[in-house]
């Protein structure tokens, strides 16, 4: 389960080791320049042998992190960088920003809902080139049989990325699956019952002898991915 960062204790917890003890010691050297609040998050620049630039995400669910070095672009949660801007804003004891949702959702959606069909289609159809979850969601709304394909990619995608030896600090694809599954259940509610659980007992042959070598019978992802598969059984 992915640790909730809310302090420097959880940070650690949900931090290699080593990328913890390299943010610390760029944190001690002055590295951390230009950390401000920004729109629901923090934002800084690390300086080492590069720059790279930090942001850092608050919502209900804790902290997230995005950073511009390769490691960060690669998915890592935490990187060294990540690290250090997160225990400098934690040591200064402010409180959270306010998440952006809280107070641009109203906003946003009162300029969507001025705008003309056609200019949102073309926005729309730009997400759903670049995220496979969306694009399923979207022809499962039309009623299109090709989301079932499109789910089946995206499931067989996280399934293979998905590492239970790895622990969450080394991305072991956890949230990707879990989002994998996410869009699943989205299928169910517009109504391809059949379909989503002929999809959840492919991912589940996929699944299970990884899981089970791990010793983790428990597995939260076979266990959405059974009740979807067989709901009497969940």
């Amino acid at each position: 389960m992915t640790t909730r960062v809310v302090d420097s204790q959880s940070l650690r917890l949900a931090t290699d080791p080593r990328w913890f003890e390299r943010g610390e010691r760029y944190l001690a050297e002055g590295g951390v320049l230009r950390l401000r609040e920004c729109s629901g998050g923090v934002s800084a620049v690390v300086r080492g042998r590069n720059d790279y630039l930090v942001r850092l995400r608050h919502s209900p669910g804790g902290w997230d992190s995005g950073c511009s070095c390769p490691l960060g672009q690669d998915g890592a949660r935490w990187c060294k960088h990540a690290v250090a801007v997160a225990l400098a804003w934690f040591r200064e004891d402010r409180p959270p920003p306010e998440p952006v949702s809280d107070r641009t959702d109203g906003e946003l959606r009162a300029f969507l809902l001025a705008q003309d069909a056609p200019w949102l289609a073309e926005q729309l159809l730009r997400i759903t080139e670049d995220d496979s979850a969306v694009r399923a969601r979207m022809l499962a709304a039309a009623g299109s049989e090709s989301a079932v394909e499109e789910c089946r990619g995206l499931l067989e995608e996280a399934v293979v990325a998905y590492d239970p030896f790895l622990e969450e600090w080394e991305d072991n694809g956890s949230e990707r699956l879990e989002r994998a599954v996410d869009t699943l259940e989205d299928l169910l509610d517009y109504g391809y019952e059949h379909e989503a659980a002929d999809l959840a007992r492919e991912a589940l042959h996929l699944l299970r002898d990884r899981v089970e070598e791990a010793a983790d019978l428990a597995d939260p992802h076979v266990e959405r991915l059974t009740g979807i598969a067989d709901p009497a059984d969940a």
